[in-house]
C-alpha cells in the first residue's frame, strides 16, 4: 500500500476517482520505478504474468468499447452525433417536452444558454438575417451554412424528405429582439419553415417567443411590457399617477440571464405565440399566395401590397 500526502491535489473528474497532480505522479514514479525494475528483473515469470493480465484487461476494454459503438441507437441519439457546432443541445434524448430556441445573435445566445433549463431547452444562435428562401434558388439554399445548420439541428429533413416524426424537439421557438429588425428575422425564419418544413408548422411545433421591449419600475416593483400599447396599459392600470422609471431593451443581449429566463424562457412566466397553417386547401392557397407576394422574387408585388394596405396603418405608429 502506498500513502501520499500532497497539498492542493488535482483530480480527473468530479468523482475524484483518479489523482492527476503532476507533483504526485513525480513522487510516486521516483519512489516506485527503481524497485519495480529490480522486481521484474528478478521475477521474470511473475513479470510475464503481470504483462499478460494487463493485455487481457486491454482486450476487454476494447471489446466493450466495440460493443458500445455497434449497439443499436435510437434515431434521436444517432442524430446527436451529427449536430452543428453552434447548437447547445439539451440533456434529454427524446423529443417529449424539449424545446429548441433559435436566437438572434451570439450575445443573446450567450444569455439564453445561461438562462435555459439544460434538461429540456436547446439553444441555436444565428447571425442576423438568414437567407430569404422564398426568393433564392435551390442551389443557393443548399449552399447556405446557416440554413444547413438549422436543418441539421432539427433532424427531420426538408421539402419532400421532411418527416415530422423525426423532429428532435417538441417545440421550435423563434426568439428575436422586440423591434423591427427582430420582426424581420422572425419573418424570414417563418418563411423558411413554411417553404422547407410546412408539416412542422401545420402540426403546431413552431412558436414565437414574446420578449419584452420595456421594463417599468416604481420603487421595488418592476413590470415588463411587450410593446408601446402594453406599456401604456400597464402605466394606466398598475402605476396610475406614479412616476415610472422606464428602461428600454435594445435587444435580447441586453438582458441578464435572470431577466431573460423570467420574461421569455420560463414555462411559468413566459408567453408564446403558436404559428399555424390552415388545413383547408383553399385557405392554404391564399397563404401561399400571400407569402409569394411579400417574400418572393418580385418587389412590385410587395409595393402593390403596401399601397393596398397603407391606409390601415396608424400614422402615429409610423412616426414613433
Amino acid at each position: 500500500m502506498l500513502s501520499v500526502f500532497i497539498r492542493d491535489p488535482q483530480f480527473q473528474s468530479q468523482t475524484k476517482d483518479r489523482l492527476t497532480s503532476p507533483e504526485a505522479a513525480r513522487l510516486v514514479e521516483n519512489a516506485v520505478r527503481d524497485h519495480f525494475d529490480h522486481f521484474l528483473t528478478d521475477n521474470m515469470e511473475r513479470g510475464k504474468a503481470l504483462l499478460g493480465f494487463v493485455l487481457d484487461r486491454l482486450d476487454e476494454r476494447l471489446r466493450r468499447k466495440a460493443e458500445k459503438e455497434v449497439k443499436r441507437k435510437t434515431a434521436t441519439s444517432a442524430r446527436k452525433l451529427r449536430l452543428p457546432g453552434k447548437l447547445t443541445d439539451c440533456a434529454n434524448d427524446g423529443p417529449e417536452g424539449t424545446e429548441l430556441f433559435i436566437v438572434e445573435g451570439d450575445s443573446a445566445g450567450g444569455s439564453a444558454k445561461q438562462a435555459r433549463d439544460r434538461k429540456t431547452q436547446a439553444i441555436m444562435p444565428i447571425r442576423g438575417k438568414i437567407l430569404n428562401v422564398a426568393s433564392a434558388s435551390s442551389d443557393k439554399i443548399r449552399a447556405n451554412q446557416e440554413i444547413a445548420d438549422l436543418t441539421q439541428a432539427m433532424g427531420c429533413g426538408t421539402r419532400k424528405d421532411c418527416n415530422p416524426d423525426m423532429l428532435r424537439y417538441e417545440r421550435i421557438i423563434i426568439m428575436t429582439d422586440a423591434d423591427v429588425d427582430g420582426a424581420h428575422i422572425a419573418t424570414l425564419l417563418m418563411t423558411f419553415f413554411f417553404q422547407e418544413m410546412p408539416e412542422i408548422v401545420r402540426r403546431g411545433h413552431l412558436f414565437l417567443a414574446q420578449p419584452p421591449l420595456y421594463r417599468l419600475t416604481v420603487g421595488a416593483k418592476s413590470v415588463y411590457a411587450r410593446d408601446d400599447a402594453d406599456r401604456a396599459k400597464i402605466e394606466a392600470e398598475q402605476f396610475k399617477g406614479k412616476k415610472v422609471e422606464v428602461s428600454r431593451f435594445k435587444g435580447l443581449g441586453e438582458m441578464n440571464p435572470g431577466q431573460l429566463r423570467e420574461t421569455t424562457m420560463s414555462h411559468e412566466t413566459r408567453s408564446l405565440l403558436r404559428v399555424t397553417l390552415p388545413q383547408e386547401y383553399e385557405e392554404r392557397a391564399l397563404v401561399r399566395d400571400l407569402v409569394d407576394r411579400l417574400m418572393g422574387k418580385h418587389p412590385e408585388h410587395r409595393f402593390a401590397f403596401i399601397q393596398e394596405n397603407a391606409s390601415r396603418i396608424d400614422e402615429e405608429v409610423i412616426d414613433a
